[in-house]
């Protein structure tokens, strides 16, 4: 009794320090995105200071040197490649200049995320119903009080993804109601909103499924060069 009375409380003491490990690895990847985006859009570039330009650099070559050869394939693939790359990203076959060419860029990031949210939304409510199952099962079995005062942490857990994954909808609305106004009169000031709305939803710690987007990287890629050719 005591071992599964036990089971939540462990429960919690991971899922705080899964909570931590992902929050870094989100801030971080988010923040590498925001100033490749930045740079090679040419977008609000002098928002970074020196200070952040040398700690994305570190960061840069620190992931670099953990996996060269990873990262080798990363820089020499394109994403109909497999496995899948970064060589071919914000390229087209039509030519774009100016406001142009960052919103087709910002176009080409708002439909890959608008195929994965959903892949995202199903797995999000699969851990969701599994975690509810077993947290049912130990209610069932022993006594309330106890359960949820031992896995009182991993319920505010659950309820702060619920949270992050409401934030991520709102946000998404938001990213689509800009684009439909740049569609109609782009501007400077539209894109840099929309390129800061997109970098806010990236920071965001929803549960991205890496695996996912590997596989269905060929296929996606594909399919975004017979819509815009």
């Amino acid at each position: 009794m005591y071992i599964i009375n036990g089971i939540p409380c462990i429960a919690d003491i991971f899922a705080f320090l899964f909570s931590i490990i992902t929050s870094q690895k989100v801030n971080l990847a988010s923040t590498l995105r925001k100033y490749f985006d930045s740079y090679v859009l040419d977008i609000q570039l002098n928002q970074f200071s020196e200070t952040e330009l040398r700690k994305i650099r570190e960061q840069t070559e620190k992931i670099y040197l953990k996996s060269p050869i990873n990262a080798a394939i990363q820089m020499s693939n394109t994403g109909s490649d497999s496995p899948p790359g970064v060589r071919n990203w914000y390229t087209f076959s039509e030519f774009y200049d100016g406001l142009d060419a960052q919103f087709e860029c910002q176009r080409q990031n708002t439909w890959w995320n608008s195929k994965m949210v959903m892949i995202r939304t199903i797995a999000t409510v699969v851990v969701l119903f599994v975690v509810g199952g077993i947290f049912i099962a130990l209610l069932l079995s022993n006594n309330i009080l106890n359960i949820l005062l031992c896995s009182a942490g991993i319920l505010i857990k659950i309820c702060e993804r619920i949270i992050e994954n409401w934030r991520y909808l709102c946000i998404s609305r938001q990213i689509d109601g800009s684009q439909q106004t740049i569609e109609v009169h782009p501007t400077k000031e539209g894109i840099e909103k929309l390129q800061n709305l997109i970098d806010e939803r990236r920071s965001i710690n929803v549960l991205e499924l890496g695996w996912f987007h590997n596989k269905l990287a060929n296929k996606f890629s594909k399919l975004y060069e017979k819509l815009v050719s």
